[in-house]
């Protein structure tokens, strides 16, 4: 299938209508500055001073969102991206057009995965990657991520981690943040919040969680208009999908044709919520009720009701003024579904612009990366390979220089014979051959000496395991508390200055 990502960040004209604009167009559209709910303007206040990080807010200004659901230790790398990402986009556009525009990150508390939340990584002062993971004793399967205890275990997770990881003076301040702000949390949401708030404390930036009173209150007309019209979102999504499919592209959402875009709270649990034509059904319930029953029950308890992932796009541009939203690679394909879902609910779809990516790495870790002849680029291969290029980029013993010597001569030889002789694919074929059994016999030379070939394996999977753990990229493995405990409050200030948000390559940062 076609890389949509790809396609998005180069303006592919054919992805044009499943867009509002392209993302570099956000600096060409001035700001419009909206008045926002009072309610919510001061619920926000009081939330952001219940987090332990006060903001000025007038309740006026234009927003760049982004989001995340909550996770241990905030969660991947990334989290950390998204926000800056918006921090430094909100101020660029102020700059740009003198108009207020503040950043917001939106902890998707009511999010029910707790499998992708549980866990999280670090590198340890072994140089392996290191995963914690919550297992509470309380039965949390279905919970909203705001309603997922917080038990003392994790407080010896803490010490724990702060324990196997690099540190400096900087680790006992760290771990003191980790304990008092779980402390202070009822949920695994709320230390999320906590932890973004205090992290980002010296910013602009909005920590914002949809399951506030106020929030639920200010949300109620998209959350009637989807109870009243239950399966228009559904089939709009779908149809965006197969447009998107004929185009080469995966649909990243797909639904069946009787789910709801939204969620029912039974007994604190998260249910799907379809429609059949007559009536709703709850999942894994008896439940069933009429449209009317419905809109009852929300009136009462607005509380109980959440937006699916599609949904929260429209109830956050209902909330906020949004001008954009900072999404990952995934997220950008599911909002080329959303143009029409927009539409229904009669709100403008904002930019949905692309999150900076990133790469941490340190003076060591470059130096060991030029000694072995490697690229970034190389560590996504297997580790053989790379280690096979780290050895060739090494080696300069007589012994395989004479190899090459002989090398080129045979490869030389084969190809005069090749062009000279009328032997049809035979010497073609002979050529082939002679070629994989010198790579053979290259690799044999290469690993013949146990001592140098053990240290280039541990080198290699030094920096694979730093750089790109198993394979994968840096920002979507290890938490941010990984090199937190090494270079203090200062590291997010640092990301901050040095992250270019505009440019959409990979960001290589030097700690």
């Amino acid at each position: 299938m076609s890389d949509l990502y790809t396609d998005y960040l180069n303006e592919h004209v054919a992805l044009a209508p499943f867009y509002s604009a392209w993302p570099r167009s956000l600096f060409d559209q001035p700001l419009i500055e909206q008045a926002w709910d009072p309610s919510l303007v001061d619920a926000l206040r009081t939330y952001q001073e219940r987090l332990g990080a006060p903001k000025r807010l007038d309740g006026n200004e234009a927003v760049i969102i982004t989001g995340q659901q909550p996770g241990l230790f905030t969660g991947p790398l990334y989290t950390i991206y998204k926000a800056i990402t918006a921090i430094r986009i909100a101020e660029d556009l102020a700059r740009l057009h003198g108009t207020p525009c503040i950043p917001i990150f939106w902890v998707g508390g009511e999010d029910h995965d707790f499998e992708e939340a549980r866990e999280a990584f670090v590198l340890s002062k072994n140089h392996e990657p290191i995963s914690y993971r919550y297992t509470p004793e309380a039965d949390v399967q279905g919970l909203p991520m705001y309603r997922v205890p917080l038990e003392p275990s994790l407080h010896a997770m803490i010490d724990a981690m702060t324990d196997n990881v690099p540190g400096s003076e900087m680790r006992e301040p760290v771990r003191a943040v980790l304990h008092e702000t779980l402390g202070a949390s009822d949920s695994l949401s709320d230390w999320t919040a906590r932890l973004l708030a205090h992290l980002f404390r010296d910013t602009p930036l909005l920590v914002f969680s949809p399951h506030l009173t106020e929030a639920r209150r200010c949300a109620l007309p998209v959350m009637e208009q989807a109870i009243a019209e239950p399966l228009a979102g559904t089939r709009l999504l779908n149809e965006a999908g197969t447009k998107l499919g004929a185009l080469g592209y995966d649909a990243q959402v797909v639904k069946g044709a009787e789910d709801c875009t939204f969620f029912l709270e039974v007994d604190c649990q998260r249910r799907k919520v379809t429609y059949d034509g007559m009536s709703f059904h709850i999942g894994e319930t008896d439940l069933r009720y009429s449209v009317d029953e419905l809109l009852a029950i929300l009136k009462t308890a607005p509380e109980r009701f959440s937006p699916n992932v599609a949904l929260r796009c429209v109830v956050q541009q209902h909330l906020f003024p949004v001008a954009a939203y900072v999404a990952g690679p995934g997220e950008i394909a599911y909002w080329g579904q959303l143009r029409g879902f927009f539409a229904h609910y009669e709100q403008p779809m904002p930019v949905v612009y692309p999150r900076a990516r990133c790469v941490l790495s340190s003076i060591k870790l470059n130096k060991l990366m030029r000694k072995l002849g490697l690229e970034l680029s190389d560590l996504s291969r297997d580790q053989e390979s790379v280690l096979e290029k780290a050895l060739v980029s090494g080696s300069r013993g007589a012994v395989l220089d004479r190899f090459h010597t002989y090398r080129s001569q045979i490869e030389s030889t084969l190809g005069s014979m090749e062009r000279e002789m009328n032997a049809g694919t035979a010497t073609t074929s002979l050529r082939e051959r002679v070629v994989q059994e010198l790579d053979r016999c290259e690799r044999a030379l290469l690993r013949a000496d146990e001592a140098v070939l053990e240290a280039t394996r541990g080198q290699v999977l030094r920096v694979c395991h730093a750089l790109a753990p198993w394979r994968r990229p840096q920002e979507r493995v290890y938490t941010v508390f990984s090199y937190l405990f090494e270079h203090g409050a200062e590291l997010i200030a640092h990301l901050t200055r040095e992250m270019d948000v505009t440019s959409f390559t990979l960001n290589e940062i030097e700690l």
